[in-house]
């Protein structure tokens, strides 16, 4: 996710952001992930072994094209992120927008599976391990962008509005 999910602004229309996002993904190129790996914590997630810059600017990309889009964030947004364990620029980005993991807090990740109890983390992950050895090797391309909506139950679900092709 480069862009965390947030409520449309009063006036933001649907049609405007992909309208944007088209434009936005056809003047960015593809981005190559480097070999992940899978980590485990309460969801199994890949990650890249070493940090690729080009990921975080275009996550950084991404929160600037579209900020405008956004409504300011809830005290139940901010309430999600808040805690002790958030440093004081964490709590700034989480203030200006709804989410202290932006800019130069973010970091690629693919999260495989929602919250898991240790016992079926571990079973998961040796079931998907034949198939994301290869992928943890060879790494990912990252070669469009989705914009999901909410399906109205919600955040989550999300539906999948579309994929724009990045350029190349």
């Amino acid at each position: 996710m480069f862009r965390a999910p947030f409520t449309l602004r009063d006036g933001a229309g649907l049609g405007a952001v992909k309208a944007r996002l088209i434009n936005f993904a056809a003047r960015r190129k593809s981005v190559e992930t480097g070999p992940l790996t899978l980590s485990r914590g309460r969801s199994l997630v890949l990650r890249p072994v070493d940090a690729r810059s080009a990921l975080e600017w275009l996550a950084a990309q991404c929160v600037a094209a579209f900020e405008d889009f956004a409504a300011p964030p809830t005290d139940a947004e901010r309430a999600e992120y808040a805690g002790p364990h958030l440093n004081d620029y964490q709590r700034v980005l989480l203030e200006s927008f709804g989410d202290p993991y932006v800019l130069s807090e973010y970091r690629f990740a693919i999260r495989l599976t929602g919250s898991l109890d240790t016992a079926h983390l571990e079973r998961v992950a040796q079931a998907l391990w034949p198939v994301l050895e290869k992928i943890c090797t060879a790494g990912v391309t990252v070669d469009d962008l989705s914009l999901f909506g909410d399906t109205g139950l919600g955040r989550s679900p999300m539906r999948l509005i579309g994929r724009y092709r990045l350029a190349a």
